[in-house]
């Protein structure tokens, strides 16, 4: 049977978090800006649909948005706190709250992380669920129960609301003798469910597209953007394709749909099934019969469960004259870079108790790209960093020990091949407390990694500057996290996401680590005045109760269904 696939992507993420920030740039044009060298403001990263109706593009610098708009609220992407580039870590921790929805609202749905606004969804065994529970018939599901859904069929990009409403009842009645349209009809009531759920717990809007797969659920979800989903019938797809252009299509933006174009001299991925079979077979002699399937709208890329980015990086440009030419600015971004690195790869072991294997960088240089793969031993940036020089350090061609040669344009620093868990054997970093105890009292501290050895595993949720003794130890037996205070017996405690953190070491956790956790202790404490606050309404009920009443806003799907 066909796989019900969805597609959920935020609606201009960047600037929905900007505006969650500052509350009054809600329903205004906003842009967000990337940080540039040299206080420079760089390109714009995201425009919100406010701004877009003035004619706001990527692209443009500030200068020529605000000649559009000159209304536009400009909102700059944070600078890294070790390097000189962005530190976008506070739309990861928004993104984050969006996958909490999406992996917790039925263990049967399979969340694929796409990137950190978009999720694939693959709901077939769910939506099958509903209707073997409903085996002996469902009645009508209402339009509106679809309040924001669009059937495309090739005709409806221009449609009025009047029309959306008539091509959704009759999907809706044909639903009731095709169990193809029926299993689209309930993942659709089941997506505009998750969205709401999505903007009532982080305030943020997002679309959706549902299909049979994840190049047409892709493919429709931009197609009534913003707020709105979007389902494609099978018996669309060939329809869809025929005036969509090859680089619209997941896959094609790049090289393959140029070659395509060029080759066989058409603009739409339909227009594939129109040329001659022979000059497709000799065009693309090991790609052809992937390519036809492509253009029938078939695809059978699985939907992976994965909530983790399966790498982590960083990396900068230095364009034209900003090239690296001097072998001490190397080393001063190198320096940066690492710790940047270091602190996200720490934030990840934290809290996806996982640890990569492998460490890769990459030179963009007038020469080439030379890359490689090293062993990643430690998350400490000294350690790194020495790793690092000692592996590009050769790859300078310079006659003098000053200049760097050939010049670098782009460096890249990248953590992959994560495994499950916090391994100490070689993630000890055994001298770190006693060099910090070594310090004046005067001496400023700089956030590192800590890794105590033990005979336990042991490890401390840093980066951290703290002078404390007090680790976190992970029994064999037992995933949850013990604080242990070892020097100070009435330590003061902070619960936070599960974990306890004595207030010392809390304080001293690196700025950005720190304000993660005072957002999740935010949110944990409006939620508790929310249900205080209803208790008190409703007396005599009990915390409890006053949590189930909440809960009912969102209806479970099978409220919608009455078993004939």
């Amino acid at each position: 049977m066909e796989r019900i696939i969805g597609l959920i992507d935020m609606d201009c993420f960047y600037a929905q978090v900007e505006q969650r920030d500052k509350p009054e740039l809600w329903g205004k044009p906003v842009i967000v800006v990337q940080h540039s060298r040299r206080g420079v403001q760089g390109g714009i990263l995201a425009v919100s649909y406010e701004a877009r109706g003035f004619g706001v593009k990527r692209g443009m610098t500030v200068a020529e948005a605000k000649q559009l708009c000159p209304d536009l609220a400009t909102c700059l992407v944070p600078i890294g706190e070790y390097a000189d580039k962005a530190d976008i870590q506070k739309y990861r921790n928004a993104s984050a709250e969006v996958f909490d929805v999406l992996n917790n609202f039925d263990s049967n749905i399979v969340v694929e992380k796409a990137s950190v606004d978009e999720a694939f969804l693959d709901l077939s065994i769910y939506v099958d669920n509903i209707i073997e529970k409903f085996k002996e018939g469902v009645d009508l599901i209402l339009p509106e129960f679809l309040p924001s859904s669009h059937i495309a069929d090739g005709h409806d990009k221009n449609e009025n609301d009047d029309e959306r409403i008539s091509r959704i009842s009759t999907f809706l009645e044909s639903s009731q003798n095709d169990i193809s349209l029926l299993r689209l009809a309930i993942a659709a009531l089941t997506i505009e469910q998750i969205r709401k759920q999505i903007r009532d717990k982080t305030q943020f809007f997002c679309s959706a597209g549902i299909a049979n797969n994840k190049m047409m659920a892709k493919l429709v979800c931009a197609r009534h953007k913003p707020r709105q989903q979007t389902i494609v019938p099978f018996k669309y797809v060939r329809e869809i394709l025929k005036t969509t252009p090859i680089r619209d299509v997941r896959g094609f933006g790049g090289k393959m749909g140029q070659k395509i174009q060029e080759r066989l001299n058409i603009m739409t991925m339909g227009e594939i099934l129109s040329i001659d079979f022979n000059k497709v077979v000799e065009s693309f002699p090991d790609e052809h019969e992937w390519l036809l399937s492509v253009a029938e709208g078939y695809d059978s890329e699985p939907v992976k469960a994965r909530s983790e980015s399966s790498s982590i990086a960083v990396s900068k440009n230095f364009p034209g004259r900003n090239a690296i030419n001097m072998v001490q600015e190397l080393r001063q971004w190198l320096d940066g870079l690492t710790k940047e690195l270091a602190k996200r790869l720490v934030t990840d072991q934290l809290q996806n108790k996982r640890t990569a294997e492998n460490l890769v960088f990459a030179l963009a240089t007038e020469d080439g790209r030379p890359q490689k793969t090293l062993k990643l031993v430690s998350y400490h940036p000294d350690i790194l960093i020495d790793m690092l020089w000692k592996a590009i350090k050769p790859l300078n061609k310079a006659s003098d020990e000053q200049t760097w040669h050939p010049k670098i344009y782009n460096l890249y620093l990248g953590a992959t091949k994560f495994v499950p868990g916090i391994p100490t054997a070689n993630r000890d970093i055994t001298e770190w407390l006693n060099s910090k105890g070594k310090k004046s009292s005067d001496e400023p501290l700089t956030d590192e990694i800590v890794f105590v050895h033990e005979e336990k595993k042991v490890y401390c949720p840093q980066p951290s500057t703290s002078r404390s003794d007090s680790v976190i130890v992970l029994d064999d037996d037992d995933d949850d996290e013990k604080e242990v205070p070892i020097t100070e017996d009435d330590e003061e405690y902070i619960e936070v996401d599960g974990k306890r953190f004595s207030k010392t070491v809390f304080k001293n956790l690196p700025v950005m680590l720190r304000k993660q956790y005072e957002h999740k202790i935010a949110l944990e404490t409006a939620r508790k005045l929310k249900m205080n606050a209803k208790s008190s309404r409703k007396r005599g009920n009990s915390l409890v109760a006053a949590e189930q009443s909440h809960m009912k806003k969102h209806k479970p799907l099978t409220s919608f269904f009455r078993k004939k």
